[in-house]
């Protein structure tokens, strides 16, 4: 036992003795501490001392501290402005949606607008001849429909179809007011009972006063208009005409009342029919209204078939009668209107009216009795007719 305790002691002493080796981290061994930066820290043993090693301070961290801030500062910038570059588009984006949407809401609906009617006293481009529809024809009047306004610098008024007169108690075709502005009796169909009612005879250019054959221009009931452009015209006595521009172009006939007739003169175009003019210058008015004839002077022309409306041409110009009443109630001056256009002339003509011839079988009494005998042959009746 004692020996081994003393083996022991010498191997003690074997392992006491000072032996300079390299440092096991120097080996990298399995797990090398040379990579773990504790071991810089740990003191280090020389000649029997523990030796604390000096710390280095990084430079590397020294420097890279103000330039760290400077990042992330930068970088918080930019944050916030794409942040805020984002955030605006989309509100814009947002905004003029909402914008969209409100000035649909908003938007007035279409309207549909019906063809207004030319502005009166306006001029209006000229535009290619309107589209006529030819619907039916006879030998007196053609029923040729255009609803084409006004096209040309050419203002026409028209009145509206009036069809009623005013009163006419003895019923000779002439207004009591007719009646009153030829000095025909108001009360007799026949003033001077040679058996033609009075509107007749005006109607034909013959004196309503006078036994026949005395014509009504000779009567002093009327007289003859001569325009500068060659046209003639007949107008009631009493009745004052009146040019209104130089040339005479345009020509009223006014009566005391305020009825006044007018008479226009336009310039045609070369070949210009008459079908092509009125579809262009007469707005609101068909052509199926109107009527062909042939006045007491043998001039063609056509009338309203109310008789306030009458037209005539010629190669160069178009002549329009338009009977303008002051109220549009009934007519008082349906039937001057109508001598007028029968009497009218585009020029001087060797024209004559016949003589009216008498009325077969009628006897003049002196009397206020009138007996008209009419020839069975002729008309199949007889009237006795006493006032």
């Amino acid at each position: 036992m004692f020996g081994r305790k003393k083996k022991n002691k010498e191997e003690k002493k074997e392992l006491s003795v000072k032996m300079q080796t390299i440092p096991d981290v120097f080996y990298g061994g399995k797990d090398p501490e040379i990579y773990h930066t504790h071991d810089l820290e740990k003191p280090i043993k020389k000649d029997g001392k523990e030796v604390h090693p000096k710390k280095k301070i990084s430079k590397l961290k020294k420097d890279s501290g103000p330039k760290k801030k400077i990042v992330i500062v930068s970088s918080s910038v930019v944050f916030v402005l794409v942040v805020v570059a984002i955030s605006w588009y989309y509100l814009a984006q947002y905004n003029k949606a909402k914008q969209q949407i409100e000035d649909k809401t908003t938007q007035a609906p279409d309207i549909i607008e019906e063809i207004p009617s030319v502005p009166d006293i306006v001029e209006l481009p000229k535009v290619p001849t309107s589209t006529i529809e030819v619907v039916t024809s006879t030998e007196d009047s053609l029923d040729i429909v255009t609803s084409s306004p006004s096209l040309e610098a050419t203002f026409l008024e028209f009145p509206p179809l009036l069809l009623l007169d005013t009163t006419d108690l003895d019923g000779d075709s002439l207004t009591d007011i007719e009646e009153e502005l030829f000095s025909t009796d108001s009360g007799t169909w026949d003033t001077d009972e040679d058996g033609y009612f009075d509107g007749q005879e005006i109607f034909n250019l013959y004196n309503p006063k006078g036994f026949a054959p005395v014509k009504l221009i000779d009567s002093g009931l009327v007289q003859e208009y001569i325009n500068p452009l060659g046209y003639r015209i007949y107008y009631p006595l009493s009745w004052q005409a009146g040019n209104v521009d130089p040339k005479e172009l345009q020509v009223l006939f006014s009566s005391i009342s305020g009825d006044y007739v007018e008479v226009r003169v336009f310039e045609k175009k070369p070949r210009q029919t008459f079908i092509q003019w009125f579809g262009q210058n007469t707005e609101g008015q068909f052509f199926n209204d109107l009527k062909g004839f042939t006045n007491r002077f043998e001039q063609k022309g056509w009338y309203r078939r109310d008789s306030l409306v009458a037209y005539f041409d010629s190669d160069r110009y178009m002549y329009v009668i338009v009977y303008h009443p002051k109220d549009r109630a009934p007519v008082a001056y349906r039937h001057v209107v109508q001598m007028m256009y029968q009497g009218f002339r585009i020029q001087k003509t060797d024209i004559e009216l016949p003589d009216q011839e008498l009325f077969p079988g009628v006897e003049v009494d002196t009397t206020t009795t009138s007996d008209v005998i009419v020839d069975e042959e002729d008309t199949q009746f007889t009237t006795n007719t006493e006032f």
